[in-house]
């Protein structure tokens, strides 16, 4: 009987140990910095800070351009403002853009992420800057974690927004950080994953939903997604869309299309349904 104890004491350990590890490197993960700036494709620029509502300082761009309309450009999940910029710099003919770094990613502050959820303060402080420039047509663009940020920040001065490739809710992720471990085995892991969440973060990991939110969104929104994304599934964004407003949002599948491959795979076609949305709902 001993035996039996010993090894399930054993068995409790390894899963208490690993599942924190793999929250700790969730909040805390590898900072991928890329070296590229507005000066490689010709663009002026301003070097920007932003204030959030609970005191961080983030850095970003703004890139002038001589129209009254403008859009806020976020990146992905480690990455910074610099990696997002080769695949949405074409927005500058029409556009002002606005990129800056979530909170902990690039030259922003902050100690950790928290995969969306604070981030949607990140997002409303770059909507705020706008608005001090008396910007009032104001759309953006994110791309996986800035898409699910941009829509669970829901803000009314956003008139239109493109989420390419954003999950449906962090609960599923979590899942998904799991999937060596089969079926029902996974369940602990992923309990106590939410549990240091709780805890650690004093977040609930219920309430980074993407999916609870689009129902109320009023703005229009154009859904991008690869079919073959390996990080975040299809499902997720079929999901999104299947909860928003149909009359007013637009489903895009790209067949044989990777996580952020969308523009690489076809840039013209790409760019041309993205600047259409903007100008028909900006």
């Amino acid at each position: 009987m001993q035996i039996y104890i010993k090894i399930i004491l054993i068995l409790l350990v390894i899963i208490i140990i690993f599942s924190f590890l793999n929250f700790y490197i969730s909040i805390h993960p590898p900072k991928f910095k890329t070296n590229l700036a507005p000066t490689a494709y010709s663009l002026d620029y301003e070097e920007i800070t932003l204030k959030t509502t609970d005191g961080l300082k983030l850095k970003g761009w703004f890139i002038p351009k001589k129209t009254d309309k403008a859009i806020i450009i976020t990146h992905g999940y480690p990455f910074d403002k610099n990696n997002i910029l080769g695949g949405t710099h074409f927005l500058a003919k029409k556009y002002n853009l606005l990129l800056f770094d979530f909170r902990y990613f690039g030259e922003s502050e902050g100690k950790y992420t928290t995969v969306g959820y604070h981030e949607t303060k990140d997002f409303l402080a770059a909507v705020q800057y706008l608005k001090d420039k008396n910007f009032t047509r104001i759309g953006t663009i994110g791309f996986s974690l800035g898409a699910a940020t941009s829509l669970m920040a829901n803000s009314p001065d956003v008139k239109a927004i493109v989420a390419d490739s954003s999950y449906a809710t962090i609960d599923k992720m979590i899942e998904r950080s799991y999937f060596i471990f089969p079926g029902i085995l996974k369940l602990p892991f992923v309990w106590l994953t939410k549990l240091y969440s709780y805890i650690l973060l004093g977040i609930s990991t219920n309430e980074i939903s993407p999916l609870k939110q689009v129902p109320n969104i009023k703005s229009p929104i154009l859904f991008i997604h690869g079919e073959k994304d390996t990080q975040i599934p299809v499902e997720n964004t079929k999901l999104l869309y299947e909860a928003s407003n149909k009359n007013k949002t637009i489903l895009w599948l790209i067949p044989n299309v990777d996580h952020g491959a969308a523009h690489f795979y076809n840039p013209e076609e790409y760019e041309k349904k993205v600047i259409d949305f903007f100008e028909d709902n900006l």
